[in-house]
């Protein structure tokens, strides 16, 4: 978590650690926890390079909401629990689907698992978009193509030294094969929960508190 990845430069208000977001979250979902948890035993030796995702906050970001709405009023929870209804109506018509997640890999800066189906989860994205819009939250431009993954671990320091590039390798090897078989789980996105994250640097971790879940087609609940 360097400096270009910080959502505010250290010694910032504590606000600013905080972001609306919208993530699907696998919390019941046992098949999905118990792969998860084969990822963390692998990235727990390598401890000194990588942050293992606790499984509570094990989660796959749908869309990243700027910290103020259309208005320039902050995103809290009063703020998301008024724009829950709007978004839902946009996803009334939605049904839940499967999705594949995995392989695990190793990327510049983290471990993370592919999710896939491409195409449904980019319509997916784009309908969540659409509802966030039409609810007066702000976003950054559209991604061209969307990049559904549910992070494993958060790279903690740089492997800049030998050795470090070989403890890195020898993860990125570890994950490619430590969960053979079994290298993939099927999962099912039936609902998105409307969350307010923190970044947390001196962690090295992400966490965040659930606000309201929108079910695909259903009625959404508060937390």
């Amino acid at each position: 978590m360097n400096e270009q990845r910080l959502w505010v430069p250290e010694g910032s208000p504590e606000e600013g650690r905080v972001r609306p977001h919208v993530l699907w979250l696998p919390h019941d979902q046992p098949d999905v926890l118990a792969y998860l948890a084969r990822v963390r035993r692998i990235l727990t030796p390598y401890a000194d390079i990588i942050t293992p995702v606790a499984e509570h906050d094990a989660h796959m970001t749908i869309e990243k909401l700027e910290p103020h709405d259309d208005d320039g009023q902050r995103v809290d929870t009063a703020r998301l629990l008024r724009a829950a209804p709007i978004i839902r109506q946009r996803l009334a018509g939605r049904v839940p689907f499967g999705i594949e997640i995995g392989p695990p890999r190793s990327s510049a800066s983290a471990a993370v698992m592919d999710v896939w189906p491409e195409t449904e989860l980019h319509e997916f994205y784009l309908s969540v978009r659409a509802g966030c819009s039409d609810a007066g939250l702000a976003m950054a431009p559209a991604a061209a193509w969307f990049w559904g993954h549910v992070s494993g671990g958060y790279g903690l320091e740089d492997t800049n030294t030998p050795e470090m590039a070989g403890r890195s390798d020898r993860l990125a090897s570890e994950l490619g094969r430590g969960l053979r078989p079994g290298s993939r789980v099927s999962a099912t996105v039936s609902s998105l929960w409307l969350v307010l994250e923190r970044q947390d640097p001196e962690s090295n971790t992400y966490t965040f508190r659930r606000v309201c879940e929108i079910g695909l087609g259903r009625t959404e609940r508060a937390s």
